[in-house]
């Protein structure tokens, strides 16, 4: 009963998980000429069978996971709680129907090449052992080529683990420079650089896309550098929110930015000083204004006629006006 029990956790939490985890569960489930649906997982095996591989032909084993270390030039980087337990069940309800692949390195320990779901499943399931084609001599390279193109064919890596993964593929050597690596992953120079200017990101920012990687495109990202760069960690973050919760896309983030970086021009408020105009008894018959724009006005009443023609043509002859 408890396994029945279990197989139906699993088809129900298949049946409600996102697409990543479909993909995951429908692949695990495979058969292959090297197991059978029902087995006990505590046995060790090893298999003289040989298959065909990019470079090398492997040979089926099963082994300890506690032997297995992870690929230190695996291609992806982030890997979601929720899809781990999903693939635990099923492998606990159906056992593991696709083999992971590794190498032997560091006095019998296998280095874990591509299959870090189903290591992670394992381990969470608390099972003994993991399948694995086992590749022998396999270099740093190979162990970055091989977990990229498994990763590419199943589900790609988001625009984040690539740009970690790249990056320190770089850091350590494994590839001289960046337009060597651009051959690699089959992308152009430009987009292999574009993908690492992701890490110029703060961490807060970076931190939250990588809580949902795959809902944030290279197209959006690449932008939000660049905001990030002009509005700082705060707009960005908030920004990074709403681009998570599918609310924003590139569009609107370089509309911001451009609102920032070339802003409406207000225009300038001038500034005004008045003059109030009094006659002998003290009485303000009026003012003078004047404003740094050079602009200058007089309002004035005069109520004598004789004084009011006699101003009016002192200003006349002081701006050449009329017959003054």
């Amino acid at each position: 009963m408890r396994k029945i029990d279990m197989a139906e956790q699993a088809r129900k939490a298949a049946a409600a998980g996102d697409r990543f985890s479909r993909a995951e569960a429908v692949l695990d489930q495979r058969p292959t000429a090297f197991h059978q649906p029902s087995r006990d997982p505590t046995v060790v095996v090893s298999s003289g069978a040989q298959v065909s591989g990019d470079k090398r032909n492997g040979q089926f084993e099963r082994i300890p996971v506690d032997l297995i270390d992870v690929n230190p030039y695996n291609a992806r980087r982030i890997y979601r709680p929720q899809r781990i337990g999903e693939l635990s069940e099923s492998i606990v309800a159906n056992g593991q129907m696709q083999p992971g692949i590794a190498t032997v390195r560091d006095g019998g320990r296998y280095v874990l090449v591509a299959g870090h779901y189903r290591l992670a499943a394992i381990r969470q399931a608390g099972l003994p052992t993991m399948d694995v084609m086992v590749h022998d001599g396999l270099s740093d390279r190979d162990l970055f080529e091989y977990s990229y193109r498994e990763n590419s064919e199943r589900d790609s890596q988001s625009a984040l683990d690539d740009a970690m993964a790249w990056r320190e593929m770089l850091d350590r050597k494994v590839y001289p420079n960046e337009t060597a690596l651009a051959g690699v992953v089959r992308k152009s120079l430009a987009n292999v650089n574009r993908t690492l200017s992701i890490l110029k990101l703060s961490a807060p920012v970076l931190d939250l896309v990588g809580q949902n990687p795959e809902a944030f495109p290279m197209s959006c990202l690449s932008e939000l550098v660049l905001l990030e760069a002009v509005a700082g960690t705060k707009t960005a973050l908030a920004f990074a929110e709403k681009i998570g919760q599918g609310e924003m896309g590139r569009k609107e983030i370089i509309e911001a930015r451009t609102r920032i970086e070339t802003p409406k021009s207000r225009k300038r408020k001038e500034i005004s000083r008045q003059y109030k105009i009094h006659v002998s008894d003290g009485t303000q018959i009026g003012a003078l204004k004047e404003w740094d724009s050079g602009r200058v006005s007089l309002d004035v009443v005069v109520s004598s006629a004789t004084d009011r023609v006699a101003l009016v043509n002192e200003l006349k002859k002081r701006f050449s006006i009329g017959d003054a």
